[in-house]
């Protein structure tokens, strides 16, 4: 009975995670010349008010919380034996998430730009064979967002959009495509979580500068 249990939650997950083939995400429109003119020259700014600069860390939370709000972090979703390296972003709705280091595509950058390509790193702690294996990414292939080496056409392919009420949102535009997907909230029935993944339904997001 037990195992009949088991093979009928596995399968209720494989029902409700997004189908990488048949989903019916919709690419957002690509920002026009005259918008950039208009929104990249004004920096993006964290809650209080601070331009975003890059090698500084910050929380990536939901500007407004309910069903897959909360903050961005990393967790270890593997089964039966935790990977060496977690590898998973996930939304937490208990606390600030885990500090994240934001970093133009462009070295000569001194802040954060709305529409243009940038990286997003986790900031955290981890032994040597992970240390640089923090980068957010999304494989050739799949939807959720993932971490892992930093590699030029996956992790600096991101971008933040400013959206109305002082917000901001993320998505990930593929190397060499002409479209560029909203990233938010999906839900992982088998783990009882919600992970960061390409999405129909972007999360709206603000960014608090971590302690340091």
């Amino acid at each position: 009975m037990k195992a009949l249990a088991l093979a009928l939650l596995f399968a209720l997950s494989l029902y409700l995670l997004p189908n990488p083939t048949h989903s019916t995400r919709n690419p957002i429109r690509l920002p026009t010349a005259a918008d950039v003119a208009i929104t990249s020259d004004i920096p993006v700014v964290d809650t209080d008010g601070d331009e975003l600069r890059p090698g500084e860390t910050y929380y990536i939370i939901a500007a407004t919380w309910g069903a897959g709000d909360g903050a961005v972090k990393l967790s270890n979703l593997v089964w039966p034996t935790p990977s060496k390296c977690p590898s998973d972003v996930t939304i937490s709705s208990r606390n600030d998430g885990d500090p994240v280091t934001i970093t133009p595509a462009d070295p000569n950058a001194s802040v954060v730009l709305p529409s243009t390509f940038l990286s997003f790193k986790f900031d955290l702690p981890t032994n040597k064979l992970c240390v640089n294996k923090l980068y957010w990414e999304i494989p050739p292939g799949e939807y959720f967002v993932k971490t892992g080496e930093f590699v030029s056409n996956q992790s600096n392919q991101f971008k933040i959009e400013a959206v109305p009420n002082r917000a901001y949102k993320i998505t990930y535009c593929p190397f060499g495509a002409d479209k560029c997907y909203n990233v938010g909230p999906a839900i992982d029935a088998w783990w009882r979580t919600f992970r960061l993944a390409l999405s129909d339904d972007p999360i709206e997001v603000l960014f608090k500068k971590a302690s340091t």
